[in-house]
């Protein structure tokens, strides 16, 4: 289906030693420059934090479709024309699908060849998503990029679980570009094959000949190991558009991000930066640092100097740590504020970096300062993301 001429994504710049380059990705709701980092607002907000601090933190956020279906619900949405106006953020918003509650053991009920059978947290009701109707919920959210229906394997599936869960993938993913009509909405394939090497080839491959608008690799970041999730991100890569804006669902370690990067990777969104803060671990350009730690008890200073956020222009790193020690929804605030801010700072030097030819050393200099692990590749990635029973 011919796309509108408001959304595109083009590359600008190609790194000339590794695959990271730079690209416009143009929506409705603005362009944004790639490679950037979204954060996560799973059900149209944040914990503590909402669309007024996006607004000077983000380049763009994704939400939960299946979420916000259920709460507020689709009329409500629909009633705002859409889910910007409906949050008041006018970046561009993408939307995952809700196929990741499957690793919710209060929302997933069984799987069927025609969707997700899903019990709803809120009420208990039971219902079925399928491709025609999570098709039919992203176009009438109205946001720019929106994910296909996918089958999420656990991390400790068996192999006949993970072919099983392909295999749902791409009937749903199939559907759902079929059920797709919204000529100014991005729609993303989505590969899976958990941490079989053949089975992501394969989902690549036919995530490429379905000729998606954009393609994302999901079913990583779920607690496997730092080897096992580049395995599967470097087994889908050679087979994805090059042209395409590639996505990388639930991904959020900078040391994580710029090795992404590297590979040709451009979006990412993922909890952690925002769950770290709400705990006292605050991201820096010399690495993390845990706040509540006694030694910035009485930090006149703010938590990392030279940081232009609300809250390091505001406020001490010591009020900042008596906030959290308290527990208070503020100090978490302004801790997210502070992390999710570095972010996009950090977003926006490795943009200068590829420009400037001097990725592969910003690569090395972050892996360095935030991957402490770095001579353990065994060490998991996604911890908190648990584990079904098998």
């Amino acid at each position: 289906m011919p796309k509108s001429a408001h959304i595109a994504f083009t590359i600008t710049h190609q790194d000339t030693h590794s695959a990271a380059r730079i690209g416009l990705l143009r929506t409705k709701h603005g362009t944004a420059e790639t490679p950037y980092f979204m954060a996560v607002a799973t059900k149209g907000v944040g914990k503590c934090i909402g669309p007024d601090d996006y607004a000077e933190t983000t380049d763009g956020l994704i939400a939960n479709a299946l979420i916000l279906s259920i709460r507020p619900g689709l009329d409500v949405i629909e009633a705002f024309d859409g889910v910007h106006h409906f949050m008041n953020y006018h970046k561009p918003i993408f939307l995952d699908c809700g196929a990741f509650q499957m690793l919710r053991e209060s929302f997933l009920e069984t799987t069927s060849k025609k969707g997700i059978h899903f019990k709803s947290p809120f009420d208990g009701k039971r219902f079925l998503l399928t491709p025609e109707k999570i098709m039919e919920i992203e176009q009438k959210l109205d946001a720019d990029c929106v994910m296909a229906l996918d089958d999420v394997a656990p991390y400790n599936a068996t192999r006949a679980q993970y072919e099983k869960s392909l295999e749902n993938a791409m009937r749903w993913g199939a559907l759902s570009k079929k059920y797709h009509t919204k000529k100014d909405q991005f729609l993303y394939g989505i590969v899976q094959g958990g941490y079989e090497k053949d089975l992501r080839e394969k989902s690549a491959q036919w995530v490429r000949e379905m000729d998606f608008d954009g393609n994302a690799i999901g079913g990583v970041a779920i607690g496997e190991t730092r080897a096992e999730m580049f395995l599967a991100i470097n087994a889908s890569l050679p087979h994805l558009d090059p042209k395409k804006p590639k996505h990388l669902l639930g991904v959020g370690s900078p040391d994580d991000i710029v090795e992404a990067v590297s590979l040709g990777l451009d979006t990412f969104d993922s909890v952690y930066p925002t769950q770290a803060a709400r705990h006292g671990t605050m991201f820096t350009f010399q690495g993390k640092i845990d706040i509540i730690k006694g030694i910035y008890a009485k930090e006149k200073g703010p938590i990392e100097k030279g940081c232009d956020c609300f809250t390091c222009r505001t406020f001490s790193a010591s009020y900042v740590r008596h906030l959290l020690k308290l527990n208070e929804p503020a100090g978490k605030r302004y801790a997210t504020i502070h992390n999710l801010r570095f972010m996009q700072r950090f977003m926006e030097e490795v943009r200068q970096s590829i420009k400037k030819g001097t990725f592969e050393t910003y690569k090395k200099h972050i892996i360095d300062i935030y991957r402490k692990d770095k001579h353990h590749p065994t060490h998991a990635v996604g911890t908190n993301v648990s584990k079904k029973k098998q």
